[in-house]
């Protein structure tokens, strides 16, 4: 069985390791969590003695069931305010001292690491004592440069292509699909990938070029898409910081420098879209200003 997981590919990662853990005689299952309440500017600690199951729908059905305490930034939380949560989940003897080291040792994860949830679902009771069975955490993206751990986490974790395009300052993911894809705003361009699928097509890739991108920037864009050979490519603009004139250079650019890429459909609108569009005209290039009517023309390439 080992064997046949290590042989195994997700996307082009191998299975590094295999965690193999013995059976719990879970007695009782509980939640709890620190999560960060941006609102209210604190982390809030969250129990219940209903985990196990979805804590969303307890804290809707019965709200009574979550106990939630709020932990001040500056004071932290307290091995009171801990022993107290644990009491009243209804731990007692050492398992309350177990529930209590846990709460805290939460604590001390959620500033250290700076995450913005800290989650143990489900905390189980067992005939030898406390236990965390299944956990996860969400890290804060603002401070993730300060967190050595996730750095290199990060950097195992993308492709070369990733890599590539984190050295060069836009946002790219690798897809499943066979249709090269550049856009400006990630709103934009995940939307882009929405009316793709509704049409029956598929992006190869989902890169945001940024806003107010230089001719070079939409330039090593471009390349990138390239490599990955896909059956076509589309770019969508909507020049706001971004000007419609440059990403037109650009494109040129690459045509001239890539003869034999894929066919590219181009839509162009917004800020100085008349001299982008004549930029292209000139060299015999069309481009849309309505993102149907170049979806429609890409259905046609794709034939």
């Amino acid at each position: 069985m080992c064997e046949e997981f290590f042989s195994r590919k997700i996307g082009e990662y191998g299975v590094e390791a295999i965690l193999i853990e013995g059976l719990a005689d879970i007695k009782h299952e509980y939640y709890c969590s620190i999560a960060l309440d941006s609102s209210g500017r604190r982390f809030v600690l969250i129990s219940s003695a209903e985990g196990g199951i979805d804590i969303e729908e307890v804290a809707a059905t019965r709200p009574e069931a979550i106990i939630k305490e709020n932990i001040s930034i500056t004071d932290g939380l307290s091995e009171v305010m801990a022993k107290g949560v644990a009491e009243r989940l209804g731990f007692s003897g050492d398992d309350l001292d177990s529930a209590t080291d846990l709460f805290l040792k939460l604590w001390r994860i959620t500033t250290e690491k700076e995450a913005q949830l800290v989650e143990i679902n489900p905390l189980v009771l067992t005939p030898s004592g406390v236990v965390a069975v299944d956990g996860k955490m969400t890290l804060d993206d603002n401070a993730a440069f300060r967190q050595e751990l996730v750095v290199e986490l990060r950097k195992r974790k993308l492709t070369e292509l990733e890599k590539t395009a984190q050295r060069v300052g836009f946002s790219f993911v690798e897809l499943d699909g066979n249709i090269g894809i550049l856009a400006n705003g990630a709103g934009l361009t995940m939307a882009l990938l929405d009316v793709l699928a509704q049409h029956g097509l598929a992006g190869m890739n989902f890169l945001d070029v940024g806003g107010g991108a230089s001719k070079e920037r939409v330039y090593e864009a471009l390349k990138l898409i390239y490599t990955m050979k896909p059956k076509a490519v589309l770019i969508n603009i909507y020049g706001g910081i971004t000007r419609c004139d440059v990403v037109a250079e650009a494109i040129l650019q690459t045509m001239k420098e890539f003869p034999d890429a894929p066919p590219m459909v181009i839509r162009l609108t917004g800020t100085r879209e008349a001299e982008g569009v004549a930029i292209l005209k000139d060299a015999g290039v069309d481009a849309y200003q309505d993102m149907m009517d170049a979806v429609g023309k890409l259905k046609e390439v794709m034939v």
